[in-house]
């Protein structure tokens, strides 16, 4: 009977191991779930941000278009160093309704023209497409967030990726 006993003990004893193992792993994959899940949350910010950037940079643009007497081609020269040197001048097409348009009707100008406005480093972020049939460059972020830009009427459309 003693060695029956030590062998219940025995079992007890691995069923509080394997008890508290399975508790410890649901308590890591909530964990790890819930990290995750704020990860691209930040990845959706990131390219709300960008959005409510590119908004405010559009505004600046017609601003400008507008105060220079409408011309075809606006030049902007806002990237510069902190030494005050400009870093690159460049030109960007102009709608008449005054908002920028890409030189080329492809990805490659919509790449172009969203690399004038918001700069390299996001370019490097995102994959742009292009519906020749509607004239909408779109931007999608790493998260699966995406920015439509309609160039023949300027209207910005942010989406996100969630399904």
């Amino acid at each position: 009977m003693l060695s029956q006993q030590k062998s219940d003990i025995e079992l007890l004893t691995l069923f509080r191991k394997i008890f508290a193992l399975v508790i410890l792993l649901l308590v890591l994959s909530y964990l790890a779930f819930s990290h995750f899940d704020s990860i691209k949350q930040v990845g959706q910010q990131s390219i709300k941000t960008e959005h409510n950037r590119l908004l405010n940079i559009l505004g600046v643009i017609r601003s400008q278009w507008l105060i220079k007497g409408r011309p075809e081609q606006l030049k902007l020269d806002w990237r510069s160093h902190l030494d005050g040197e400009i870093e690159s001048i460049s030109y960007v097409s102009m709608a008449v309704g005054g908002w920028p348009l890409p030189d080329e009707t492809s990805v490659a100008g919509c790449r172009d023209l969203i690399e004038e406005l918001l700069g390299e480093s996001y370019t490097q972020q995102i994959v742009t497409k292009f519906n020749s049939n509607t004239g909408v460059c779109r931007y999608i972020g790493i998260s699966g967030g995406s920015i439509s830009y309609q160039t023949t009427s300027g209207r910005v459309i942010f989406l996100t990726g969630d399904r």
